[in-house]
C-alpha cells in the first residue's frame, strides 16, 4: 500500500500480513519504517514469529558469526528467485489470467499424461469445446493458452448431488482440469494430455484442436518409461493372458506381485499396467504406466514443471533403443523367509523410519549412560551363527541382540515369524519423543535393516534380492599404491598425539592438500573414518573415506577384510537423502574426539567458522554432492580374488544405481 520512496520514520510499528516474496524484499519493506531523519528518533525494532521455519532459517544465516549481508542477501534469494522468475515468465505467456477465478500459480496437477505423435504444424486451442462430450453439464467453463509455450489449460466446474443421500439443498461443487501441451521441437512433434477427469477420452479433443494426423502411443513401448530405474519395487502389476482371443485380466498386489512377475518372465502373461518405486539418477522416483498409453507418477508439480516432465516422458518412450522389457530386468525379488539367509551379512542399520526424524529425537541408555544416535554404532557381530546377531555400542558399553526368524502357529496355520532377543543383562532403554521403553521391545517394532554380501537386504521376514548379480568392480576404480611406514594392523590414528604408523594418519597426510576441510569422524556413530570437504560455486563436495585394517597385518586375499567396510560404504549413502544441514549438524555434535578420557578436535584441517558457513549454505543454496571411497591396503590390486572383486562390484553397483555415487577403492 506504500508507494515507492515513502519515508515515515516516526511510524515505529509495521505489520506484514501477507506471505513475503523473498527476504530481500521483506527487508526493503522493513527499511521504510526504520529510516531515521533526526537524532531524537530512537532505533526501530522489528518483531517476527520465530516459530515460522523459513524466517527462522533465514535469520539464523543473516545473524551467523561474521555474516556479510551484502553477500548473503543475493545468495538467499538467487536460487528461489530465478525459479520464480522462470515460472512468472511462463504464466505471463497466457492471455487473460485475470479472468480466471482459479489462480494458475496455485495449480498443482498430478504428473500424468497420455502421449500422441503428431504430423501437423498447426493447432487451434480455442476449438477445445468441440472436443469435450457433455460440455453443457458444466456450469463453469474457462480456458487460456500460452502461445509461446504451446500450453492450453481448461478449467471446468459443475454442481452435482452428494453421493451419500438424496437432497436438493446439499450439493457438491466439483472442479476438473485438462492441460494440453504441444512439444514441437526440431525432429520432435508430440502432444501430451493431462486431466483430472476419470475415464476421459482425449482422442476427440486432440483431433479438434490439431491439424494433421495424431496417433496415441500405446502398447508395450510405454513400458520404456522404466528405463534406468533401478532396484524397482513393484506395488501393482496388471497382466493379460498371452493366448490370442483370451482377454482374461489378472491384477497382482502386495505379495502376489512376485507371482505376476514370474508369469511375465515365463511368457504366460503379458504386461497390461505396472506401478512401482525405484531409483533413477540418484533420486527416488515413482512411476506407473499402462498399455492404453497412460504414464503417471505420485509426484505433483506446477504447470511449468508438468510440461518439463512431459518432455522427458516423451523422449524416453519414443526412444527405439530402449528395450520395453527393461522393467523386468531391474525389479527386486521379494521372498518371505523363516530362517537366516545363507549369504554373509555385511551390515545392519537402524530402521529407515528412524531417519525421518532428527538424530536428537532418540536417547538410548546403555547401562544407564545416555547416548544419541550420532554417538552409537550398530554393527554385525557374528557372520556364522544360526541367527543374525548384532550390537549397539557407545564408547563405553556394548549390548548385543539377535534377530530370530521362524514359524508360528496362527489359527492352526503356520505363518512366518520373527523375534528380537537381547543377549546378556546390560540395561538398555530408549526414549523416542516422549515415550520410554526397553530397547529390545522398541527394536521389535522398529526392526533394523540387514545388508548381505550379494546386495540383498532383510527386514523382519521380508528378504529382497536382485534379479541378477552385479558385475565385478572395474579395475580402473581400484587405485594401487605403496604404504611406506604403515602398520597394516593399525587402522585409527587415535587422538593427538596421533599414531603415525596408522592407515588413517597416513591417508590424511596423503589427501591433506586436496580438501579445504578434513574431519576425523572415526568412532561410534561415524559417517566415515575420514571426511574431506570442498566448497564450489553450486555444490558442496563431500568425500567419505571408509578405512579397514588388514587382518594379521598382512597383504592377502582375505575377504573378511571387506565385509564390514563394504557394508559401511553402503550404509553411508543414507546421508545423501538427508537434509544437508543435518550432515553438518552431525559433525558439530561430534566435534571433539574422546578416547580413554582424553580429547582432541576432530577437525584436522579447516575451522568451525568455515563449517558453519557450509552448514548455512547447505540449508539454502547448495546441494551436497557425495563421493564414497574404500581404503584397504590389505589387498594387492594385481592379485585380487574373484570374490573380493565381486563384493566390491556389488557395493559399486548399489552406490551407482541407488545414489548415482561413484566408488573409488585404494589398495596396495
Amino acid at each position: 500500500m506504500l508507494g515507492e520512496g515513502f519515508d515515515l520514520p516516526e511510524l515505529k510499528i509495521g505489520a506484514i500480513h501477507d506471505e513475503r516474496q523473498s527476504i530481500p524484499i521483506t527487508l526493503q519493506f522493513i527499511g521504510r519504517f526504520t529510516r531515521t531523519s533526526y537524532n531524537e528518533l530512537g532505533n526501530a525494532s522489528f518483531i517476527t514469529n520465530m516459530a515460522y521455519p523459513p524466517i527462522k532459517d533465514e535469520l539464523d544465516q543473516l545473524y551467523a558469526k561474521d555474516a556479510d549481508w551484502n553477500l548473503l542477501l543475493p545468495m538467499l534469494s538467487e536460487g528461489a528467485e530465478q525459479k520464480q522468475i522462470d515460472f512468472k515468465n511462463f504464466l505471463d505467456g497466457f492471455n487473460h489470467l485475470e479472468d480466471s477465478i482459479i489462480p494458475f500459480q496455485n495449480i498443482s496437477p498430478a504428473l500424468s499424461t497420455i502421449v500422441y505423435k503428431n504430423d501437423g504444424d498447426t493447432w487451434h486451442p480455442n476449438n477445445w469445446r468441440e472436443g469435450i462430450n457433455n460440455l453443457n453439464t458444466y456450469d463453469h467453463q474457462y480456458s487460456d493458452y500460452n502461445a509461446e509455450q504451446n500450453t492450453l489449460v481448461i478449467i471446468l466446474g459443475k454442481v452435482v448431488r452428494v453421493e451419500w443421500g438424496e437432497f436438493d439443498t446439499v450439493q457438491d461443487l466439483t472442479w476438473d482440469m485438462i492441460v494440453v501441451f504441444w512439444d514441437l521441437r526440431p525432429e520432435i512433434n508430440r502432444i501430451f494430455v493431462n486431466t483430472s477427469i476419470k475415464n476421459f477420452s482425449s482422442e476427440t479433443l486432440v483431433d479438434e484442436i490439431f491439424e494433421g494426423n495424431q496417433v496415441k502411443i500405446t502398447g508395450r513401448n510405454v513400458f520404456r518409461i522404466f528405463h534406468e530405474v533401478y532396484r524397482l519395487s513393484l506395488f501393482n502389476v496388471g497382466a493379460r493372458k498371452g493366448v490370442p482371443g483370451d482377454i482374461s485380466f489378472q491384477s497382482f498386489y502386495g505379495k502376489g506381485v512376485q507371482d505376476g512377475l514370474h508369469m511375465l518372465e515365463q511368457g504366460t502373461l503379458i504386461k497390461n499396467n505396472i506401478f512401482g518405486v525405484g531409483y533413477k539418477d540418484g533420486n527416488k522416483v515413482s512411476l506407473g504406466c499402462s498399455v492404453k498409453g497412460k504414464v503417471w507418477s505420485y509426484l505433483r508439480g506446477n504447470l511449468q514443471e508438468l510440461t518439463a516432465w512431459c518432455r522427458t516422458v516423451g523422449d524416453i518412450i519414443n526412444n527405439a533403443d530402449i528395450n520395453p522389457n527393461t522393467v523386468l530386468e531391474h525389479t527386486l525379488q521379494v521372498e518371505t523367509i523363516t530362517s537366516k539367509p545363507i549369504v554373509t551379512p555385511i551390515a545392519v542399520d537402524w530402521n529407515p523410519e528412524m531417519y525421518k526424524f532428527s538424530e536428537s529425537r532418540y536417547q538410548i541408555y546403555l547401562n544407564g549412560i545416555r547416548s544419541y544416535l550420532w554417538e552409537l554404532n550398530i554393527d554385525i557381530v557374528d557372520h556364522q551363527g544360526d541367527h543374525l546377531r548384532f550390537s549397539i555400542s557407545s564408547e563405553l558399553h556394548t549390548v548385543e541382540f539377535e534377530l530370530v526368524l521362524g514359524v508360528a502357529q496362527l489359527n492352526g496355520e503356520p505363518v512366518p515369524s520373527f523375534d528380537i532377543l537381547q543377549i546378556g543383562n546390560i540395561p538398555a532403554e530408549i526414549i523416542s519423543g516422549s515415550k520410554t521403553e526397553q530397547l529390545v521391545d522398541y527394536l521389535k517394532d522398529m526392526t533394523p535393516l540387514f545388508w548381505f554380501a550379494d546386495g540383498s537386504q532383510l527386514m523382519q521376514n521380508q528378504y529382497v534380492k536382485l534379479r541378477k548379480h552385479a558385475d565385478h568392480i572395474p579395475l580402473d576404480q581400484i587405485i594401487s599404491q605403496q604404504w611406506p611406514g604403515v602398520n597394516l594392523s593399525h587402522e585409527s590414528q587415535g587422538i593427538h598425539p596421533y599414531l603415525q604408523d596408522s592407515i588413517q594418519y597416513k591417508f590424511i597426510e596423503q589427501i591433506r592438500n586436496q580438501y579445504e576441510i578434513i574431519y576425523d569422524d572415526d568412532g561410534s556413530g561415524e559417517i566415515a573414518d575420514i571426511i574431506g570437504i570442498n566448497d564450489s560455486a553450486n555444490h558442496i563436495d563431500i568425500h567419505l573415506y571408509h578405512l579397514k585394517y588388514a587382518r594379521n597385518g598382512q597383504i592377502g586375499n582375505n575377504i573378511e577384510n571387506f565385509y564390514q567396510v563394504c557394508g559401511q560404504a553402503q550404509k553411508s549413502l543414507n546421508w545423501k537423502y538427508r537434509p544437508g544441514k543435518e550432515f553438518f549438524e552431525h559433525l558439530f555434535k561430534r566435534k571433539m574426539k574422546t578416547r580413554n578420557g582424553q580429547q582432541c578436535p576432530r577437525l584436522v584441517k579447516g575451522t568451525e567458522d568455515e563449517m558453519e558457513y557450509l552448514l548455512n549454505a547447505a540449508k539454502w543454496t547448495k546441494e551436497l554432492r557425495f563421493h564414497i571411497n574404500i581404503v584397504q591396503p590389505g589387498l594387492a590390486k594385481a592379485g585380487a580374488s574373484a570374490d573380493i572383486l565381486q563384493i566390491l562390484g556389488t557395493t559399486a553397483h548399489y552406490l551407482h544405481t541407488v545414489g548415482n555415487v561413484h566408488l573409488q577403492v585404494y589398495t596396495s
